[in-house]
């Protein structure tokens, strides 16, 4: 009786121990970075987007979150930054989705931190370097998500015009030039600042967060939209609840990446995060792959051939930012 008193006595002990402990070990060996030319200035949440193996960054909040209108693009092949034509407003909080080479900004906040939200759709073609307006959104939104899937763009979540409010509205626009938008299902889980990606024809909905300007509450909740069926299915949460990686969430591989982070709703609060998560579709599972040099939020990132590529971010609440760039080669599959 007293062997097994002590046994079962270890076997609790190694349990607690093992919870306490609960920090998932990276897949992958510490990545080797390395600095690349930085940013032509520090910016954080700006738009960003993968044209033509050369990475976009639109705009974003820079000193004191007073807002740029720059474009900004990074070639990796030459480590080289070039400037091309401003955006005709400022917004911050109006996520890109990219369609060949032309890329769609919808909705976001405008001008210095606090600005109104906005409806405006706009349309950039990277070969001409020119903007043109599109359908509006039907109403004022920032922080949502923007994807395109079969021919469609569609829009979903974020702030209503209050800068407060989030929302489950989902609505799509035709690019064979229909002029108005069309209601699709809502999302399960309203919220602003979530980040979205087209994997397999599917659109995925990432994390987020409640609230803007009064309190801010980072959630772990993830969607996946089929077009064809036009019905949501909630997939596996993420780890913690996560926000402000809107430009860093990448489809590599059949994967999705997500890089650093903001994590504001833990106990304690992780704040912002360096590390790199993957989502497997096939196993609706997400583990860490590994880490970046810094803690930050609202990054940019990308892969291009087996390089990321991370840019600039937020490494406070989120003053100060960083104009620095780093790139690690990732591991072969």
């Amino acid at each position: 009786m007293k062997r097994m008193l002590l046994l079962l006595a270890a076997a609790l002990l190694g349990s607690l121990t093992a919870h306490a402990d609960e920090t998932p070990a990276p897949a992958w060996p510490a990545l080797e970075w390395k600095k690349v030319t930085p940013s032509p200035f520090a910016r954080t949440e700006a738009a960003t987007a993968l044209v033509d193996g050369k990475l976009y960054l639109f705009g974003g909040f820079i000193a004191k979150l007073e807002t740029s209108s720059q474009v900004d693009v990074y070639e990796p092949a030459t480590d080289a930054w070039s400037r091309k034509k401003d955006m005709p407003t400022r917004p911050t909080h109006a996520n890109p989705a990219v369609d060949g080479h032309f890329v769609w900004l919808a909705g976001g906040f405008q001008g210095k931190h606090p600005g109104p939200a906005l409806n405006e759709v706009w349309k950039y073609d990277a070969q001409a370097d020119t903007w043109t307006p599109a359908p509006p959104l039907p109403e004022p939104r920032a922080g949502g998500g923007l994807a395109i899937a079969q021919g469609r763009l569609h829009y979903f979540g974020g702030y209503k015009a209050d800068r407060d409010t989030v929302c489950a509205d989902h609505w799509s626009l035709s690019l064979k030039g229909e002029d108005t938008w069309t209601r699709e299902a809502d999302m399960p889980n309203p919220r602003g600042h979530l980040a979205a990606t087209v994997l397999d024809g599917q659109i995925y909905a990432l994390g987020g967060a409640n609230g803007h300007d009064k309190k801010q509450q980072d959630q772990p909740f993830c969607e996946r939209y089929d077009p064809s069926t036009r019905r949501w299915t909630v997939i596996a949460n993420l780890p913690d609840g996560r926000s402000h990686f809107e430009g860093s969430t990448i489809v590599h591989e059949g994967r999705i990446i997500i890089v650093a982070g903001r994590c504001n709703n833990t106990n304690p609060p992780r704040m912002n995060v360096s590390d790199i998560l993957e989502y497997n579709p096939k196993s609706d599972a997400w583990r860490v792959l590994s880490s970046i040099p810094l803690r930050v939020m609202a990054p940019s990132a990308h892969v291009i051939g087996q390089q990321l590529i991370v840019i600039g971010g937020g490494i406070g609440k989120p003053i100060p930012l960083t104009a620095e760039a780093y790139v690690a080669t990732l591991p072969k599959p």
